[in-house]
């Protein structure tokens, strides 16, 4: 009886235990899927009884909450609106906000917004000091008519409610459907969301070429910031370099013969002419890649320096450039701008390896400043445009100080030098790409002095001439010292900061951020808070750790950015578990053994078909310009450069490549053909939705399916009404739920990463 007694002791204390245990691990992981908390949806204050904005005009406002709206509204008018429901951070400002307004002839403006003040006496509520002028004149500029302007608040990638600015009365009710939405009689108390599983979603999307349930679970266990940190110390790549031999600028002469000679001579074009390859490799990296952040960081990096294998057209050419980006994902942006200076892939790219004292070329200089570091035009630290007295954009520099960098950027070549230790990699008759560019010729190297940026707190703000350039060993000494003063002159320019956290915003989250989005990252990048300047890792916590990209739902319909090519491809293909093809020109197959059941990542067309050919943009301005703005409105929207008729027909081709076919078929070794150009093919797995389709006749739960772990609950009613009617048909459970995610890949919805 002792025994049986003390059994059961032990037993209840084992239960409680491992109770206890689970109930820990639980409350780990729930803490690691929910550690921040949803922006809230900003309340545009109305007077009471009528859709009418309360606003009164800024210049006889007395401070307090009006009773009633007084404003008279012109154009270029200053107005003062009142909005609740929302919890700015210390130092979020009025560059936080922004004030959409509609015309009645259906024109988009961007209002100005001048100030941001608390109530002192009506808690919760703050005053938005507006003029009613359009921010950019994309447009032209409003001129508010009978009926005014309807307005919203947008904050933090959410929207306000809609209502009417105006300087008469409004009907009741209000033609547009408007409601009142009066201040809130006692002091508003804003929820304390948690986010949700949406946010993981939309996090995988931004970090990452594409969600799965393995990299959810990764992110439940660890959470977000964890997870930043755990990358940052990931091996890469996944997929190892190819590494091929460097071959001669002849393809003939470096393969033995034209391509169509043989198999043998046709598989050295391709692996060393051809960045056939690199695309794979690219493609493969982004599918099954482990170091997902540090790749979508090089990818990101690749599209700001840009190199194109338009020009750089061997496979280890390219190689040796992705692999400085790899490189200097993490690290710090100052290694990067030395190390790319150097790579014989830019000199050659942007002629800097033919730029001598006697015939010196500004094409890397130029771009240097336009589009790798300053751009421009002077920058606020919130990524505004500063103004002169009369309104116009400061040029960051003239043709005058292009002339004076470029300076500094001649003499170097090709590290070609077989006497030369840093020469490590030469190869007989084929140009080294893989070393650094060196001073070959060191009297190329202009030796004058030079006169660099002048802003506050600049250094080296001129480079006197060599004064003992009397022997190649000083000669060399003074281009190597005068090529890091300029490197330190461009660094630490105040538009620095600024020009990276919008490039980078823009790659990762959402192509029109707000100023104070842009400032917040920025400032990471000055200081990473321990007095480093141009810390990567800095930078990227921000850039997606901000409340601005934060949160399970963004509500603003200005917010995000259109998938680009490659991530719309690779983010559809991750969530359904991609894999090797299924079938090949004769009908169904097994691939071989050798492709490990993974696709081969060669459909590289694909995306070239819709405006992206992986490694070759057309220009240096990339696959598109990052100041592009929508047409019909004054959204930046860069990727939509790329939208046109035919790329609108290709995307949708190629997402019916992939649901309703049966994905990228493979291609059989044989005696004619050795070395199948898709020896692996790509396939989803569709087995998780055939089985809600089959499992729910309605197709609710295959909508619900899809919603969930494509658009991270955000399908509207509208549209889960048109799929559930375009599904509705007595048919296979798999053809109903390839139907179903066609509809959802290829509509406007999913193209837009929100």
């Amino acid at each position: 009886m002792e025994q049986s007694v003390s059994g059961v002791v032990f037993g209840l204390f084992c239960r409680k235990y491992i109770a206890v245990f689970l109930s820990l691990l639980l409350t780990s992981v729930g803490a690691a899927a929910q550690e921040e908390f949803e922006s809230p949806e900003p309340v545009l204050i109305s007077e009471a009884g009528s859709a009418r904005a309360l606003a009164v005009n800024a210049e006889n406002w007395p401070g307090g909450l009006p009773t009633s709206s007084t404003a008279s509204v012109q154009a270029g008018s200053r107005i003062v609106v009142f909005v609740t429901n929302i919890g700015p951070m210390d130092g979020e400002g009025a560059n936080a906000f922004r004030v959409f307004a509609s015309a009645p002839d259906g024109k988009q403006y961007r209002l100005i917004v001048e100030d941001l003040q608390r109530l002192p006496k009506r808690v919760g509520i703050y005053a938005l000091t507006l003029r009613v002028a359009d921010a950019n004149g994309y447009n032209g500029q409003p001129a508010p008519a009978k009926g005014g302007l309807a307005i919203r608040v947008s904050w933090r990638g959410n929207t306000s409610n809609r209502l009417r600015l105006t300087s008469g009365r409004l009907p009741v009710p209000d033609p547009d459907g408007l409601v009142p939405s009066p201040a809130p009689v006692r002091q508003p108390v804003i929820a304390q969301r948690f986010t949700t599983g949406g946010d993981r979603i939309r996090f995988m999307e931004q970090a990452t070429f594409g969600s799965n349930s393995a990299l959810d679970f990764r992110l439940r266990q660890l959470g977000l910031k964890r997870w930043i940190e755990d990358q940052f110390f990931k091996a890469y790549p996944t997929i190892p370099y190819s590494n091929f031999a460097q071959k001669p600028f002849d393809d003939t002469v470096g393969c033995g013969g034209p391509y169509g000679t043989n198999p043998d001579v046709d598989l050295c074009h391709r692996n060393h002419y051809w960045i056939y390859d690199n695309q794979k490799w690219m493609i493969r990296e982004a599918l099954y890649g482990d170091d997902q952040l540090r790749r979508r960081v090089s990818w990101a990096l690749h599209q700001i320096w840009v190199v194109s294998a338009r020009t750089v057209y061997q496979n280890r050419w390219m190689q040796e450039y992705t692999e400085i980006l790899d490189r200097n994902a993490f690290g710090n942006y100052r290694d990067l701008m030395r190390e790319m200076t150097l790579s014989p892939a830019m000199g050659e790219y942007l002629d800097m390896v033919r730029s001598t004292r006697q015939n010196p070329n500004e094409n890397y200089p130029r771009e240097l400043l336009q589009l790798f570091t300053v751009g421009l035009y002077m920058l606020n630290q919130d990524g505004t445009y500063q103004l002169d007295g009369q309104n116009n954009r400061i040029p960051t520099y003239d043709q005058a100080k292009i002339d004076q960098f470029t300076k500094v950027f001649t003499g170097w070549s090709q590290c070609s030098s077989a006497a030369n230790p840093a020469c490590a990699n030469i190869a007989v008759g084929a140009p080294n790409f893989i070393d650094p560019m060196i001073l070959l010729t060191p009297g190329n190297h202009d030796q004058t002095a030079k006169t660099l940026f002048n802003y506050a707190g600049a250094p080296n703000q001129t480079i006197a001439a060599c004064a003992n350039c009397t022997n190649d060993t000083n000669r060399i000494a003074y281009a190597n010292d005068s090529l890091n003063r300029t490197l330190d002159n461009i660094f630490y320019h105040p538009n620095l900061g600024p020009f990276v956290a919008q490039r980078f915003i823009q790659h990762f989250v959402t192509s029109d951020p707000s100023p104070a989005y842009v400032s917040r990252v920025a400032a990471a990048f000055n200081d990473n808070g321990a007095g480093v300047r141009g810390d990567m890792k800095a930078l990227i916590k921000a850039v997606l750790l901000d409340p601005e990209a934060r949160g399970s739902r963004k509500t603003d319909p200005t917010y995000g950015k259109m998938r680009e090519p490659l991530q719309y491809v690779t983010n559809l293909l991750r969530t359904y578990n991609v894999r090797a093809g299924t079938h090949s020109s004769s009908g169904p197959t097994t691939p071989p053994a050798s492709c490990q059941g993974q696709s081969d990542g060669i459909f590289h067309w694909i995306m070239g078909d819709m405006g992206q050919d992986v490694w070759a943009p057309p220009t240096v301005f990339n696959y598109y310009p990052p100041d592009y703005v929508v047409p019909g409105t004054d959204i930046l929207g860069p990727e939509f450069a790329m939208q046109n008729t035919g790329s609108s027909f290709s995307k949708n081709n190629s997402i019916l490549y992939f649901t309703m076919g049966q994905g990228m078929w493979l291609e059989s070794a044989t005696a004619s053909n050795p070395y199948p150009y898709v020896p692996c093919g790509t396939s989803l797995d569709i087995s998780e939705i055939t089985a809600l389709a089959s499992a729910d006749t309605t197709g609710n739960a295959l909508i619900e399916g899809l919603n969930t772990k494509m658009m991270h609950g955000t399908m509207s009613d509208a549209m889960k009404t048109k799929i559930r009617t375009a599904i509705n048909f007595s048919v296979p459970a798999a053809d109903k739920a390839r139907q179903a995610l066609f509809l959802v890949a290829s509509s406007s919805q999913y193209q837009i990463q929100r």
